[in-house]
């Protein structure tokens, strides 16, 4: 019944805009009628589009009942949010691909085999470890004296004695000097980390793409 309805309404909007049409052969362009759903889900034709459902799916007809036009409805905030965060998503993935495709394409430029990454990566985590070498003897070595001149503070103080000024502003500057080769330190451990890691990841990617690919519809 209802599609009897919709469809009596579409004839009889169809038959005014004809005789519209006729009547003045030179506006027939000029014509504009809308298709709309109703929130009961019945279809209406009309000239305009009421307000209340202006933000919905729409649909511009001429005359002879061809669609020039199709708006889309609007999406309400919880939808633009969700539409944005897969944009967003999207972009990243495509950046993430991007970033691959270089890195692989450095892999296969920069070697020619596994071998040539391993004395690559034993050249670089050798010249890391002298550092870390270097740093844990500088370490050690202000350790001791920083060791040496609080024990000569302390040493003042329990005599009742006073601290001197420079001796106290040489523990000072014994302390930041220790703490900051100790932060270089760590930050030369976890280099060595990411080296490590770095360069078992690309000695597996490398493989990958240097494998003989199957032959397309061999059998596994």
């Amino acid at each position: 019944m209802k599609h009897r309805h919709v469809a009596f309404t579409l004839f009889l909007v169809l038959l005014t805009a004809g005789s519209i049409a006729l009547a003045a052969p030179s506006k027939t362009s000029k014509v504009k009628l809308y298709k709309w759903v109703d929130k009961q889900g019945v279809t209406h034709y009309g000239s305009s589009i009421p307000p209340e459902y202006a933000s919905q799916a729409s649909e511009q007809i001429n005359a002879q009942g061809q669609v020039l036009k199709t708006t889309e409805a609007q999406m309400t905030p919880e939808q633009a949010a969700a539409a944005q965060q897969a944009q967003v998503q999207a972009q990243q993935e495509a950046d993430a691909a991007a970033a691959r495709k270089a890195h692989d394409k450095v892999l296969l430029d920069t070697y020619t085999s596994t071998a040539d990454m391993e004395r690559d990566r034993d050249s670089k985590l050798s010249a890391i470890d002298a550092q870390i070498n270097v740093l844990n003897g500088t370490v050690a070595a202000l350790q001791n004296t920083l060791a040496d001149l609080q024990g000569r503070a302390n040493e003042l103080s329990a005599n009742n004695k006073p601290v001197p000024d420079n001796l106290q502003k040489q523990i000072e500057g014994t302390k930041q000097e220790l703490i900051s080769n100790q932060q270089q330190l760590l930050v030369q451990q976890q280099h060595k980390h990411d080296v490590t890691t770095q360069f078992s990841d690309d000695i597996a990617r490398f493989k990958q793409l240097t494998s003989p690919q199957p032959a397309p519809g061999s059998g596994g």
